[in-house]
């Protein structure tokens, strides 16, 4: 018995040994930002859109989902010496192909396209991007990668707490003039694109100084040892080469562009970006970023983004709202919401419903904590997954499901944050995040005051009857108020498979 228990022993010893993380070498060379040109055209709009040259920045939101993918593509368009793109998803399909077909042009005329992609969800795309980072001007590298050579199984048993941190970032800039970050990957669904359901999103266009600060951590992320050239990952082009891979993206841009959601695209190019349509208000701005070593769970003497924030909240004298996707609040986090309003300050949160939620989990465990988070006061608002019923571009889309992926919060009609993160664990300890954060009243006041209008009618508001029941209440489109006394979305299995995740281990992992 004694020789079996020794034998298995080592053939595990010897699995294990077989199935361990190897060591890779790869040539990469370091990379910087170049200085942004006031004599680019880019340069030059920055000037017309009235930069005052004082430290404070160009800042528009951008809420409507084919405005943001107009805006990321006539940027492109514009770019005369750099784009630097940092994503967590590039989807294939119309909306990617469209984006990477604006880099590839970019390329074509000379600018230099740095690419960093998280590789949670890159592989459907390998063979393009083999192609693509061949091209002279294009670099692609992918952030904390899955290795091909390697199953995700056995990825997920060896080399578990490497890949569970992930780069949640997403930005592009463009001659170092002009960025774009918020929630937004690149996908159909972040665009209103997608047929079967759409989220609801914001983005900040940015000029001026903060634009140098996304520049500086984008740098930083392209420079570090997570950061790893494509090639390496996916290898040289095998499926197509580079000119085919122009080719390819030609046929599926002209298709799109042919499309319905083609025609709504150049019509909010020239509603919103035409000579004279566009506007800035130059605003205190500041860019706030976990350190890329965040993503190997390393102390790192730089903070990480949640210990930046806090002091905005540990200093708000009368109210908080946070928008957020994916709100898981452990218990930590409902105690200190509920100090928060135990000191005055009124603290309002929307996330989304069980059905408008597409990651199960995270609405089981963030359900569990609703009636704590309500008798410590605070408000809760969930999405009703019908909110942005698509009937536009002459196609009936009223069975498209709506769901909410901003990532946005509000401190004293003072503050606006807009950016990746979530207010839930992986955001605050496992993955990499980013965000601007806005100093003005004016624009505050405003974009919460558009959340208040549009709350009753798009979301459930969920509050707790003395006898501890929960009560959803929402408007119909006349305006009658309906209610609920029971959860009024998701099938019956959804709310038993919400319950069974309710119930495991996993919170600390959402």
């Amino acid at each position: 018995m004694a020789q079996w228990k020794f034998m298995i022993g080592v053939c595990c010893a010897l699995f294990l040994v077989a199935c361990a993380p190897k060591s890779r070498t790869y040539e990469k060379t370091a990379s910087a930002a170049l200085p942004a040109n006031s004599g680019t055209a880019l340069g030059q709009a920055a000037n017309r859109l009235g930069d005052p040259k004082d430290g404070r920045s160009g800042i528009k939101l951008i809420s409507d989902g084919e405005e943001a993918l107009v805006s990321r593509l006539l940027l492109a368009a514009a770019a005369e010496r750099t784009i630097d793109a940092q994503y967590y998803l590039l989807h294939n399909d119309p909306t990617g192909h469209l984006f990477a077909a604006s880099l590839l042009q970019a390329a074509d005329r000379g600018v230099r396209v740095r690419l960093l992609l998280d590789d949670m969800d890159t592989s459907s795309y390998d063979a393009m991007t083999a192609a693509l980072d061949n091209h002279k001007n294009i670099e692609i590298r992918l952030f904390n990668p899955f290795w091909r050579d390697q199953s995700l199984l056995i990825a997920g048993i060896t080399d578990f707490k490497r890949i569970n941190r992930r780069m949640h970032n997403k930005s592009m800039t463009a001659d170092n003039v002009f960025t774009i970050v918020g929630g937004r990957n690149i996908g159909a669904e972040y665009f209103l694109a997608r047929q079967e359901m759409n989220y609801a999103d914001l983005d900040v266009l940015a000029a001026g100084p903060v634009v140098r600060e996304v520049s500086r951590s984008f740098d930083s992320y392209w420079n570090s040892e997570f950061a790893v050239p494509a090639r390496a990952v996916v290898g040289e082009p095998e499926e197509f080469d580079l000119s085919d891979a122009r080719g390819r993206l030609k046929e599926l841009v002209e298709e799109a562009k042919q499309t319905q959601y083609g025609a709504a695209l150049r019509k909010s190019a020239q509603e919103n970006f035409a000579d004279g349509a566009l506007s800035l208000d130059w605003l205190p701005a500041k860019l706030y970023a976990d350190p890329p070593s965040k993503a190997a769970g390393l102390d790192s003497s730089d903070p990480v983004l949640a210990s930046q924030l806090l002091p905005y909240f540990e200093n708000a004298r009368s109210e908080v709202n946070i928008v957020s996707a994916y709100f898981v609040p452990r218990n930590n986090g409902v105690k200190w919401l509920t100090e928060l309003e135990r000191r005055g300050v009124d603290v309002k949160v929307v996330t989304n419903s069980l059905a408008s939620n597409d990651v199960a989990p995270v609405y089981a465990h963030y359900a569990k904590k609703r009636r704590a988070l309500l008798r410590g006061g605070v408000e809760l608002y969930e999405l009703r997954p019908d909110a942005y019923q698509v009937q536009r571009r002459g196609i009936n889309w009223a069975q498209s499901r709506s769901g909410l992926h901003s990532k946005a919060f509000a401190v004293d009609d003072r503050y606006l944050f807009v950016g990746s993160f979530n207010w839930d664990p992986r955001s605050v300890n496992i993955n990499t995040e980013m965000g601007i954060l806005i100093g003005s009243p004016a624009l505050t006041a405003q974009t919460m005051g558009a959340l208040d209008d549009a709350l009753p009618a798009y979301t459930y508001h969920v509050t707790l009857e003395q006898a501890g029941q929960l009560r959803w209440t929402t408007r119909d489109d006349d305006g009658n108020v309906l209610e609920y006394e029971s959860e009024p979305t998701g099938s019956a299995w959804d709310h038993i498979v919400s319950g069974f995740l309710s119930i495991l281990p996993i919170g600390s992992q959402l």
